[in-house]
């Protein structure tokens, strides 16, 4: 029965325990791509975690920053309707690099997409039928009318907003995290996949290159178990990017230089165990040809005394009857000749 290697063991031999890829390649693809979906989820809930406490942090100031600077407005089943007429916004809020932009008769975003993409922080989009965050690149969009049935009114006003923020912080807050992980969860995976499978080809490349049969489902398990440490590097990154802004050049590269040095590693190690194994299979193979040479001989010198055994013993028995002859000889010779019949005197 195959042996399930346990995930965090799995993590252990796929960083450090080069010399052990053969357990993870011996077991069915399907749990390499389990494990690749779980360090995935791993992954997720952390960066989620974080974009929704700095979304968090944003809406609060935000919302503290509305009730001093913003104009009234209303919200309604006609949608978003300022007492000022024009759009507003507003991108000098102190502490917090964000620009927050009021737009009564916009109903899209793209009519803002120059703004949104020369400003480097984060965007509130208040527009004529919905509301749109967007932070660290992740977007969240909630048309009004789904926002008033929710709450079972029929508008909101600035006060209202406010208050509803402030009173529903944790569904507001769930929301962000299922948003954010959904999204999070499915553009990386769906990138790791790739980058996975890219790895399968480069280590069916390399085992031709260096005499090596691999089949494809264990080539795909070396790529997954190649990406391990990439994963958790790139995990740290974007952590310390989204909370303090962090930033490395050619980040990218290098994950995919580690990935690639430890598909090398892995099959230079697998050509040098394989060696290490005919050598070994070639000694024993000597081994028993000698023991075989060794039984052979000794069967021969076996027989070879045996025969001796024999033949002495056939020379001893020849020479006891040839003893044995001789005393009869000499016995009779002894006793004399045989008195003769008197013919004579019988006549």
């Amino acid at each position: 029965m195959e042996k399930k290697i346990p995930f965090f063991k799995k993590i252990i031999i796929s960083i450090k325990d080069l010399d052990k890829y053969y357990l993870l390649i011996s077991e069915k693809v399907m749990r390499s791509i389990i494990y690749l979906l779980e360090l995935m989820i791993i992954f997720t809930i952390i960066v989620s975690g974080i974009i929704t406490y700095k979304m968090n942090n944003i809406i609060d100031e935000a919302s503290q920053y509305v009730v001093n600077n913003f104009p009234n407005f209303i919200i309604n089943k006609e949608g978003l309707k300022l007492d000022n007429e024009g759009a507003y916004k507003i991108d000098n809020i102190e502490n917090l690099n964000i620009k927050i932009i009021i737009d009564d008769e916009a109903e899209e975003v793209n009519i803002y997409e120059q703004q949104i993409e020369e400003h480097k922080g984060s965007i509130i989009l208040l527009l004529k039928n919905k509301i749109v965050v967007i932070v660290e690149g992740n977007k969240m969009e909630t048309n009004y009318d789904n926002l008033l049935k929710s709450n079972g009114i029929e508008s909101i006003t600035k006060d209202d907003i406010i208050s509803i923020f402030n009173d529903n912080r944790v569904q507001i807050n769930s929301a962000i995290y299922i948003s954010v992980f959904g999204t999070t969860y499915i553009v990386y995976t769906v990138s790791t996949v790739i980058d996975a499978l890219a790895l399968s080809l480069l280590v069916i490349i390399i085992s031709k290159m260096a005499k090596i049969s691999i089949k494809y489902s264990q080539a795909l398990t070396i790529g997954i178990s190649s990406l391990t440490l990439p994963i958790i590097i790139n995990l740290i990154y974007t952590c310390m990017n989204l909370i303090n802004g962090f930033y490395m050049d050619h980040f990218q590269v290098m994950y995919a230089l580690i990935s690639y040095v430890y598909v090398v590693a892995v099959i230079l190690i697998m050509r040098s165990d394989l060696i290490k194994k005919k050598q070994l299979i070639k000694a024993t193979i000597e081994v028993k040809k000698l023991e075989k040479n060794m039984e052979e001989k000794e069967e021969k010198e076996e027989n070879k005394e045996n025969k001796e055994q024999e033949n002495n013993k056939e020379n001893n028995n020849n020479g006891s009857e040839k003893k044995l002859d001789d005393v009869k000889r000499k016995t009779k010779r002894k006793e004399g000749p045989e008195p003769q019949a008197n013919i004579e005197g019988g006549k």
